[in-house]
C-alpha cells in the first residue's frame, strides 16, 4: 500500500511547511514511505509523528496570512492526512487478517493457518480487481438503527457509565473520576490528541446523524472497521423470456460492479472561552451537540454535491448516471419536480423517499398560485413524499449567481460510510491570547451511491 497523493505539488509542500516530519520518518518525501513493510510499532509513531505536525500547521493559519501561503499550508496539511489514512488503512488491514507482522509486499495479504477469510470479511480480490473488505447488508444501519448499538454489540465497553460531554470536557479541565482518567490515558497520543473511545464516538456519530438531512431522507450508514470497503452493486438486470415446451431457456445474465468506500478526513474546530468552559452547567450537554451539528451540515453538503475531487467525496449531484433536469428558471409549478418521480420510477429505482432543497427554494413553492391567486395544489402522487431543506445546498451558482439544485431521490441507495474512531485534540496555546480553548475534531467519512437512478437533480433553480 504505498502513499498515494492528489496532487504532486503535496510532496513540494510539505517540504516547504512541514520538513520536520520528513525528519522524524527519515525520508525525502511521504511518497517513499512503503506501510506494507513498516513494523507496527513504526506504523504508529508514524501516524503520531505526521498528526503532530498537522496540527502545528493547523496553528499556522491566521486571518493576516495571504492567500497563497494559506493554499500552500493546506495543501501540506491534505497530503500529510492522505498519509496518515494509509498508514492507518495497514493497521486496519493487519487487524483484520489477525497479523500485525510486515508484510512482504504490497500485493501479498498473509493469511494464518486456519483462519477462515470469507469470515473475517476480508476479500482478497474483490469486485472488478478492487480489493477491499466486502460489505454485507446486515452491517449497513438504516436511519433508525443507532451506531451506539451496532458498536455495543462489535465489542464489550470498557468503560460503562462514562458520558461523551463528560469525556470531552475531561480533555480540558482534567479528569474528575477514574473512569474519565483511566479514558483520557488509554486515548491520549505523543502528540497531545485523545483518541475518542468506540462507545462515545459511536455516541457522536448518532448525534450527527439526527441533525443530518439526507439521514431523515432514507440515508443508510455503513460502520467502517478498516481502510477500504466494497459495496458490490447491481449494474444490469437479467432480462426473463418466455419459452415454448422442450425448448432452451434464453440466458440473460446480470452484470455487476463496485462501490468503494474510503474513508476521507473531516475535520471540525470548536472554540471555547475560559469563562464558559468554567461556569457552564449545561457545556457536557451543548459540546456534543455544537460539534455534531457542525459535521452534520458538512457531511449533508457532501453527500449531496461533493465534487469528488481528492480529499472531498463525490456526492449524487456528481455521480455518473443519475438523471438530471436543466430547469434554468425560477420554480413555477410542480413538474420538474413529478417528472424527477417518473424518471427514478422509470429506472425501476422507486419509490421516492425525499425531496430536498434549499429553504429558498422550499418556500417559492409553496407561494406557488394559480391564475386565479389560490394556492397551487400539490399533484396527489407528490403528497406522500417528505419535502426536506438544508443549507447546505448553495444558492449562490450559475450565471445569476442565484441558481440552486433539489435533489430528489430513493435515499436508501445512498451510503454513508464511517469509521468510528474520532481523534479530539486540545489547542491550548493557540487561542490562549483571547482566552479561549480550542477543540479539533477530525473523523473519517465516504459517501456512495449503490444505484445512480435512485436519484434526479432539478439544476439552475433560480429565486
Amino acid at each position: 500500500m504505498t502513499i498515494r497523493f492528489s496532487h504532486h505539488s503535496g510532496d513540494l509542500m510539505v517540504k516547504r511547511h512541514a520538513q520536520v516530519v520528513l525528519r522524524d520518518l527519515n525520508v525525502k518525501n511521504l511518497s517513499e514511505l512503503e506501510p506494507h513493510s513498516m513494523t507496527w510499532a513504526d506504523l504508529g509513531k508514524a501516524v503520531n509523528s505526521i498528526r503532530s505536525s498537522g496540527r502545528l500547521l493547523c496553528d499556522k493559519i491566521n486571518p493576516a496570512l495571504p492567500e497563497s501561503r494559506a493554499e500552500e499550508i493546506e495543501a501540506a496539511f491534505d497530503t500529510l492526512m492522505e498519509a496518515v489514512n494509509d498508514l492507518e488503512g495497514e493497521r486496519d488491514l493487519r487487524n483484520s487478517i489477525g497479523n500485525r507482522d510486515p508484510r512482504e509486499s504490497e500485493s501479498v495479504i498473509p493469511v494464518p493457518m486456519g483462519r477462515d477469510v470469507t469470515a473475517s470479511g476480508v476479500d482478497l480480490d474483490g469486485p472488478q480487481g478492487h480489493r477491499g473488505e466486502t460489505i454485507s447488508d446486515s452491517r449497513i444501519l438504516a436511519p433508525e438503527d443507532r451506531m451506539a448499538t451496532w458498536a455495543q454489540a462489535a465489542s464489550p465497553d470498557p468503560y460503562r457509565g462514562l458520558s461523551l460531554g463528560g469525556y470531552l470536557r475531561s480533555m480540558i479541565v482534567g479528569a474528575k473520576t477514574d473512569t474519565e482518567r483511566r479514558a483520557l490515558a488509554e486515548g491520549s497520543d505523543s502528540a497531545g490528541g485523545y483518541t475518542v473511545p468506540t462507545t462515545l464516538s459511536s455516541e457522536l456519530i448518532d448525534k450527527l446523524r439526527a441533525a443530518s438531512v439526507v439521514n431523515a431522507a432514507g440515508a443508510r450508514m455503513v460502520p467502517l472497521t478498516s481502510d477500504d470497503h466494497v459495496i458490490a452493486r447491481l449494474a444490469t438486470d437479467p432480462v426473463p423470456a418466455w419459452r415454448t415446451e422442450n425448448s432452451a431457456v434464453t440466458e440473460s445474465e446480470p452484470t455487476f460492479d463496485s462501490v468503494p468506500l474510503q474513508p476521507k478526513s473531516l475535520a471540525v474546530l470548536t472554540k471555547i472561552s475560559f469563562e464558559l468552559m468554567e461556569d457552564s452547567v449545561n457545556l457536557q450537554t451543548e459540546l456534543p451537540r455544537i460539534m455534531s451539528v457542525a459535521l452534520a451540515k458538512e457531511l449533508d453538503r457532501v453527500a449531496l454535491i461533493g465534487s469528488g475531487t481528492a480529499p472531498e467525496p463525490r456526492g449524487v449531484a456528481n455521480t455518473s448516471g443519475i438523471g438530471t433536469t436543466a430547469h434554468d428558471d425560477a420554480i413555477s409549478s410542480y413538474i420538474p419536480l413529478v417528472r424527477a418521480r417518473t424518471g427514478i420510477l422509470s429506472a425501476n429505482a422507486g419509490p421516492v423517499s425525499a425531496i430536498i432543497m434549499h429553504p429558498r427554494d422550499e418556500g417559492s413553492i409553496a407561494e406557488m398560485v394559480d391564475g386565479n391567486g389560490n394556492p397551487l395544489i400539490m399533484p396527489r402522487v407528490l403528497e406522500p413524499i417528505p419535502v426536506l431543506t438544508t443549507t447546505a445546498l448553495p444558492i449562490d451558482g450559475g450565471v445569476g449567481t442565484n441558481e440552486s439544485s433539489v435533489i430528489v431521490g430513493n435515499f436508501r441507495h445512498l451510503l454513508i460510510g464511517m469509521r468510528t474512531n474520532i481523534t479530539v485534540t486540545v489547542l491550548r496555546e493557540h487561542f490562549a491570547g483571547n482566552m479561549q480553548y480550542g477543540l479539533l475534531a477530525y473523523m473519517r467519512a465516504d459517501v456512495a451511491v449503490s444505484q445512480p437512478g435512485a436519484f434526479h437533480t432539478i439544476t439552475g433553480v433560480q429565486g
